[in-house]
């Protein structure tokens, strides 16, 4: 089994991506973002050290973290986004561990993790990872989505876009970049492609 890391900004096409490629068989997808919620439900260690650090701001009305209201704090203050990441990606990296030991026991062939922070953070382990793809896009591009999906103003996509390190930064550190700045068929192409290739690694 291979372990596929999949990587890049915010509104690059990550997920589009993935849910392509889990089509594939012996294909499984693995969403960092969904495991690193789990990571910090309710009463976990986790969970507490974002709310002693934090407060009960970040909460919803059922006392669970609101992820809209933790993201607002990592994208404006560079501070808060160190302290989540260095608390909740290690708690991640194990979760992912096991994952892959039961994909490994399943017989899966591929096992891609969809993990935005990917190249960026420094508790992330490079060495789980055989391949790491970076799913790139114009920074324009980018700000354009994000305005058009999420309903934010220009300001504040531009400013969420900018926060992230510029993948111009981050395609040295993958073996492969996915480009997605043209049509949604051609992006997906080119992931059926490359994806392919590497299943077939698998094979050989």
């Amino acid at each position: 089994m291979l372990i596929v890391g999949l990587a890049g900004g915010i509104a690059t096409g990550k997920s589009l991506i993935a849910q392509e490629i889990a089509k594939l068989p012996g294909v499984a997808v693995v969403d960092a973002d969904k495991i690193a919620w789990e990571t910090y439900r309710k009463n976990t260690e986790t969970y507490r050290k974002l709310v002693a650090r934090f407060g009960e701001k970040i909460l919803s009305a059922d006392g669970e973290i609101d992820r809209k209201k933790l993201g607002a704090l990592v994208f404006s203050d560079s501070e808060a986004r160190e302290f989540v990441n260095a608390t909740v990606h290690p708690a991640v990296q194990a979760a992912l561990e096991k994952i892959a030991e039961a994909h490994r026991a399943q017989g899966t062939k591929l096992l891609v993790i969809e993990a935005a922070l990917l190249l960026e953070s420094p508790y992330v382990s490079r060495e789980f990872f055989d391949y790491i793809v970076l799913v790139n896009a114009p920074r324009e591009v980018q700000i354009q989505r994000l305005i058009e999906r999420s309903g934010l103003v220009p300001e504040e996509a531009r400013r969420r876009v900018e926060s992230q390190t510029p993948s111009e930064v981050l395609a040295g550190r993958a073996d492969f970049v996915l480009d997605t700045s043209g049509t949604i068929e051609e992006t997906l192409k080119r992931a059926r492609a490359l994806f392919g290739k590497l299943l077939a690694r698998v094979r050989e």
